[in-house]
Formats: C-alpha cells, structure tokens, sequence
C-alpha cells in the first residue's frame, strides 16, 4: 500500500481536517467576532466543535458575535453527523447513485456493520436527528423564554444547546453557563435525555425505532450491551458522585441530587457541567476521568473508547478467570478479531492520553491530575475542565504547543485512535505464510 494511497481511513481524516480548516477561517473574519483572536484560538474553536469536544480556550458568548456562533454550530452539527453522512445524505436527496467505494467508505465513518441497507439507515437517521434536536429546541425555548424577554434569544439559545446536547459538544452561549439551573429539573432532564440520546449511537435509535414499528423481532447484541451498560454506568456514576454531593451543604438537597446525575450523564461525552468541577474531590474527578475514557455507544455523537469495547476487554479479563475458553455474552460468542480490536484500541488509547499527560505536564509544568483531566476530555470528545481562574478551560493557558497537542488529541479522539494510526500507517497485506508457534512465559 502506498503511502500517499487515499485510504477510506485517510479519507476520513482528510475530511475532518478540511473542515476544521474552512471553520477555522470563517471565525478568523471581521464580522464573526467582537474583538480579534489568534490564529491558533480560531483553529482550536473550529477543532472542539466539529470534533464536538467543547473545550474552550476564549469565552464563546463574548468574543464571537451570532455569525461566528452559527458557524460554531454547523461545525457541531456536522462533525456530530460525521461530515460523510452529512453530505451522503444531500447526495441521497439529489438521486446521485453512491459507488461501491462511496458506501465503504460511509459505513466506516458511520461504524455501521456492512453496507447492506445502508442507504436507508442515511435516509432514516438524518430526519430522525433533526427531529430530536427540534423537540428539544422547543422545550429548551419554553424554558428559557421565562428567564429570557426576548424571544429571539430564547429561541436562539433553545435551538444552539438542543444541538450542542444532542451532538455530545457541551457548548454553550450562555453568558453564566448552566450554573444558574443547576436546580431546574425539567432544564437537567432535557439536556441529560439529549445527551444519553446521542450516545446511544445511530444505529441503535434506527434499531430501537424499528423493534417499536414491530420491523424488528428482537434487538440485536450490540443494541443490547450498549442500553444495558449505558444505564449501568449511568445510575453507577450518579450513586458515585451523589455520595459526595451530598455533603454540600451550601446546596440543596434537590441541588445536589440534580448535580449528581446531570454530571454522571454529562461526563461520559457531553461536556456541560452546572458547578465548578473543582469543587470535586480528587476521587470524584478521577472516576469522571473514568466515565470519559469509556464514553458512549459506537456510531453516534460521543466519544471515548465507547462502551462496546470497555465490556469486551472485561468479559475477556472475565472469560480468563473463569476458565472458559470463549468470550460470551447474552448467549453470544464474540469473535477473536472484535476481542483483538477491543485490546488494540484500549492499548491505544490508554498509552496516548498517558503519554500526552505525562508530557503536558513536563511542558506546561501543571499538576498530574487535571492535566490527565484535560487530556482525557479532550481524546474522549467531551469537553469538561477543571477550568482556569476566567471560566475557560485549563488548557486555555497552555502554550501553543500544549494547545496545539490538545488539537491533535480532540481530532484523534473524534476520528477514532485505531482510524487515526490506520490513517499514518496504512494497512499492510497479511502474509499466507504461518510461522511456527513460539512458547513465551507471562
């Protein structure tokens, strides 16, 4: 394979690049900020919204005006969609015919198994998702209408964080944030339903939609180790965190019940917080650490290593344990090359965002924790900080090197670790020849 052969994987990454670049020179015009910003700021704005990140090194209600927020939220829309799926879709509703090497290279952007009926899952999903983020604009603009007397405003701000919930982006163009509802329940709800809806991933909605219509006779396996575990994870992450919130006594007990949950929806991609995270325990920020390095379902808005491959290297831990020779789950086995995918990414990803970690530390000469914090959120597509003392994020005051490693890492975490290095290296041709087996001691 050639080096400069244009892979499905290089593709992909090529994609993503050009439109961060086209973002990044759209929010570098005249008419798209009140004030003037860096080259490096416009490329990390354009980075974290289309690889729906949310990390933010410049206060996004305050330096860009409604242009430069539009183009924000088309970058979220789009790299939440995946840029393929994207313009497939309007390619679809011009009746132009997609080549054999179009569709492969869509299912791989979409982590969709196969290409059988992959131009309905297309046709089927982009409604969906705008529907959803419609819904959700709507309750959001009843809510914020009432703290809002301009219903432009409210409108604005119901449609922008309906999108930015759903695509997992945590933006936000609210001058104070989400910290003032932090007690509002039905504005939690409409965030954190948004939020688990987009992690779900899309091919688990399109499966889910049609087992309601009776299309569907029973749901698929990975339908159901994403449902099972995300509710897992989700009630164990809010038991985690509601055993320290509930000692905040300057918050309500509803406050702090709010905050518990939100936070354990918001951490495995989402990226909106309603409190300072610092005022976290180092236990608490650490097992958010854990939240996002596992992220959401494959196929959908988030990121992480995504949940399919976290149960997979734990049921072989568990397969090895218990003797058995074969990974099974819900009366399914799994096969040896998802058990070596699963390993491959985990290695990855775990050895990238220690070794970022570790050198933005040396770098930047900032403590280990939130550090890793940053590094973590920013390879899992998620977007929370433990913040600076201006409300941006932590890595707001890092160098340009530091920034500019905190750009490779959001876009690796959004291509995907395993895409990304496919991307660099290529994929070499496996040999017919069988060496011998060699006997090594672990």
């Amino acid at each position: 394979m050639g080096i400069f052969e244009l892979t499905p994987h290089r593709l992909i990454l090529l994609s993503y690049v050009s439109v961060i670049l086209i973002g990044s020179i759209l929010l570098l015009l005249p008419f798209s900020t009140y004030r003037d910003i860096s080259l490096l700021d416009a490329l990390f704005t354009a980075t974290s919204a289309t690889t729906v990140t949310g990390l933010v090194v410049v206060d996004i209600s305050s330096t860009f005006t409604p242009f430069g927020q539009l183009v924000i939220l088309l970058l979220i829309q789009i790299g939440g969609l995946g840029y393929m799926g994207f313009t497939t879709y309007f390619l679809i509703l011009l009746r132009r015919k997609l080549s054999l090497r179009d569709r492969l290279l869509l299912a791989e952007s979409m982590s969709y198994p196969g290409i059988h009926g992959l131009v309905r899952f297309i046709k089927r999903l982009v409604p969906v998702v705008f529907l959803i983020e419609l819904v959700g604009a709507f309750f959001l603009f009843l809510f914020f209408f009432k703290d809002f007397s301009n219903p432009l405003s409210a409108l604005w701000y119901g449609i922008f964080h309906s999108v930015s919930a759903f695509n997992n982006a945590g933006f936000s163009v609210l001058p104070q944030g989400f910290g003032p509802y932090r007690g509002n329940i039905p504005i939690n709800l409409i965030l954190s339903v948004l939020i688990i809806l987009g992690g779900l991933g899309f091919y688990v909605i399109q499966e889910l939609i049609l087992y309601y219509r009776g299309q569907v006779l029973r749901l698929s396996t990975h339908t159901k180790i994403v449902l099972t575990f995300s509710a897992l994870l989700l009630l164990l992450g809010f038991i985690l965190l509601l055993m320290e919130t509930i000692r905040w006594n300057e918050f309500s007990l509803k406050e702090r019940i709010l905050v518990a949950f939100f936070h354990s929806a918001s951490a495995r991609t989402a990226g909106f917080n309603t409190v300072d995270l610092r005022n976290f325990s180092e236990g608490s920020l650490f097992w958010i650490i854990v939240l996002m390095f596992i992220g959401t379902g494959p196929g959908g808005t988030g990121g992480g290593i995504k949940i399919t491959t976290a149960v997979v290297i734990f049921l072989v831990v568990h397969s090895y344990l218990s003797g058995k020779n074969q990974v099974v789950i819900f009366d399914r086995s799994i096969t040896e090359a998802t058990v070596q995918r699963a390993i491959t990414i985990f290695t990855l990803s775990f050895a990238y965002t220690t070794l970022v970690a570790l050198l933005l530390t040396k770098l930047e000469e900032t403590p280990l924790l939130p550090t890793l914090f940053e590094t973590v959120s920013a390879f899992s597509s998620v977007g929370l900080s433990t913040g600076n003392p201006q409300g941006l994020s932590f890595c707001a005051d890092f160098s340009p090197i530091g920034k500019m490693l905190i750009i490779i890492t959001m876009l690796m975490g959004r291509v995907g670790i395993l895409s990304f290095m496919l991307a660099i290296y290529g994929k070499g041709r496996e040999s017919r020849v069988k060496p011998p087996e060699a006997r090594i001691l672990l």
